[in-house]
């Protein structure tokens, strides 16, 4: 017959080890949680790279009089740092001038104008809304900044 004692240190050690683990376990959790959490923060830009990046479009827009007078100063977008103007045309457009727009990232870009390129041409603005990914809202979100 065992010793009792014996048999309790190996509980003990036993409750002890499992504790560990489960430790162990809640830590690497909230470890993944945090990352996470990190990762889909907002970009922080400091006031003084944004002041540079409007210095920097004034004096683009003072430098070419011509472009400043027929591009308002609300269509520049900081995504690309080139001034555009709106309505821009799907027929002619470049994936930098689309992904000028608010919700058009490089792919939804490059999705419009490859079914421009299937189409032939658009006929409509609204056959945007026949691309994968460009539901009734996001429709409703571009269509106002083009046109055909």
């Amino acid at each position: 017959m065992e010793n009792p004692q014996t048999e309790t240190q190996k509980v003990i050690k036993s409750d002890k080890y499992l504790s560990r683990v489960l430790i162990a376990a809640a830590l690497i959790i909230l470890g993944v949680v945090f990352i996470i959490i990190a990762l889909n923060q907002p970009r922080v830009v400091s006031e003084e790279a944004e002041s540079t990046v409007q210095s920097s479009v004034s004096d683009y827009t003072e430098s070419n009089s011509d472009a400043a007078s027929s591009v308002p100063h609300s269509s520049v977008s900081n995504k690309t740092e080139k001034a555009v103007s709106f309505p821009i045309h799907l027929n002619n457009c470049t994936a930098e001038d689309l992904m000028a727009i608010d919700n058009v990232g490089e792919t939804r870009a490059n999705a419009i104008i490859a079914y421009r390129e299937y189409l032939g041409g658009y006929t409509s603005v609204e056959q945007l809304k026949n691309i994968s990914g460009i539901g009734d809202s996001v429709y409703a979100s571009i269509a106002p900044y083009v046109t055909v």
